[in-house]
């Protein structure tokens, strides 16, 4: 089984302790970050939350304009990737972070991390150019985690659930953004290749409702032998 968590953090200026302990409570083997820290000491400021967290840094941050991967002890990684999308006038920068990873002896797998903009006319030029990011880092399955500032019903979502993979979290009716009193679903968790969805969920832990403005989203993806 593998544990997928997807979060948007708001650049840890809500509490970075509240942070590390929510992330360590749900014992992950892998993290896509949103609005990670891309400034001062960024660096030093993913490392420091990936170790309260039982983590390990990956990549992203500052390099891919904050979307960013962190690694629980089960995991081995085989390859990592940071991708910078094409700029938007007068719009925020737009990246995605990419790892293929292996828990135990299993295939290998891609994680990517990205946070699509509010622009709906960007988010569709940035699809082709996450989707080519993936599949330059091929593994049996692919994982997408990000912030995509649009729901189930926009036409990126609807791409990812329906024609390149699946939404782990479809049906769940579980809203995400913004934290105390969600009334949206905007992060979410997709998958595609030989692999089950064992449970999605997003969690309201007191510590969520502090830590950042988004709900933590987690998937558990298990093999079908």
């Amino acid at each position: 089984m593998l544990r997928v968590v997807t979060y948007n953090v708001r650049s840890l200026r809500d509490g970075a302790d509240a942070v590390a302990r929510v992330l360590f409570g749900l014992d992950p083997d892998v993290v896509c970050l949103q609005e990670a820290p891309q400034f001062h000491s960024w660096r030093q400021s993913l490392e420091r939350l990936a170790r309260q967290s039982g983590l390990s840094y990956v990549a992203g941050g500052r390099p891919t304009a904050g979307s960013a991967l962190l690694a629980g002890p089960r995991v081995s990684i085989e390859a990592r990737r940071e991708v910078l999308f094409a700029k938007s006038p007068d719009l925020h920068q737009r990246g995605v972070t990419l790892t293929r990873l292996r828990l135990d002896r299993g295939a290998g797998v891609t994680v990517a991390s990205t946070h699509l903009g509010l622009d709906a006319a960007e988010r569709i030029r940035h699809l082709r150019e996450l989707l080519e990011a993936v599949e330059s880092v091929p593994s049996p399955v692919s994982v997408i985690g990000g912030d995509f500032n649009e729901g189930p019903a926009g036409p990126v979502w609807r791409h990812l659930a329906e024609q390149w993979g699946a939404d782990t979290c479809v049906g769940s009716g579980e809203l995400t953004f913004p934290a105390p009193r969600p009334r949206t679903r905007i992060d979410g968790i997709f998958v595609r290749g030989d692999v089950v969805v064992d449970c999605c969920r997003v969690v309201d832990y007191p510590d969520v409702l502090v830590a950042s403005d988004h709900r933590p989203v987690v998937t558990e993806l298990g093999s079908r032998a």
